[in-house]
């Protein structure tokens, strides 16, 4: 007697979160279709209702999933890096290179729309944000500078998703490297005497002007 394969819980679920995450990259400004989730997937609906009862519990879970790939992502970065300063320079690497194909971004503008919507979802998100910045500016760095770093890297990646102008090639390779430097001890933008450096003001030069003659007086009149 032929022996039928038990379908693997956590096998069946990855897949049906791969399948929605597909249809949101083609109807990504739509609402997220549980029938299409499951036509994409070729699982039964009420298979795909055993692991998600609704769309929200669908969607939560993408959100889940999402922020756990960036979290491990990022924190596996910063371990990996014994510096201070480490989990502001992870937060840019990881999420510079967030920027995907137009079909990504059209799933992940879906996405952020459903999660934004919710108030619950959107707690989350900034729960996680919360503890991100704690871990940035809690890492021996300046916390002016390392907060600096990580809205720029938020503002890249909003950028890069909507398209506002996204800074691409040399300028992006230029801008990376000046919030890294922000991001290291000892780098230009973070010493405050350092020309441009944080903590110095614009109207206090970091070097005094050099000494300058006085102008000659005006020849008297003839």
């Amino acid at each position: 007697m032929a022996v039928v394969p038990v379908p693997d819980p956590a096998a069946t679920r990855k897949r049906l979160l791969d399948a929605a995450w597909r249809v949101l990259t083609r109807h990504g400004d739509q609402p997220l279709s549980l029938d299409a989730v499951a036509r994409e997937a070729a699982v039964s609906k009420g298979g795909l209702l055993h692991h998600f009862p609704t769309r929200a519990a669908l969607i939560d879970a993408l959100y889940e999933r999402w922020n756990d790939d960036f979290n491990a992502a990022a924190t596996g970065r910063a371990l990996a890096d014994s510096r201070p300063g480490r989990w502001a320079r992870a937060y840019l690497d990881v999420g510079s290179e967030r920027a995907g194909p137009p079909a990504e971004t059209t799933a992940e503008l879906g996405f952020l729309a459903a999660v934004i919507a919710d108030p619950e979802r959107l707690r989350r998100l900034r729960e996680r944000y919360e503890t991100w910045q704690d871990r940035i500016v809690q890492d021996h760095l300046d916390p002016v500078a390392a907060t600096l770093v990580r809205v720029a890297a938020d503002g890249l990646w909003l950028a890069d998703l909507l398209g506002l102008a996204p800074p691409v090639g040399e300028l992006r390779g230029q801008l990376l490297a000046m919030l890294r430097d922000l991001a290291t001890p000892g780098g230009s933008g973070t010493d405050p005497a350092a020309p441009g450096g944080i903590g110095t003001s614009p109207s206090q030069p970091s070097e005094p002007p050099a000494h300058r003659a006085p102008a000659p007086s005006p020849a008297a009149p003839a």
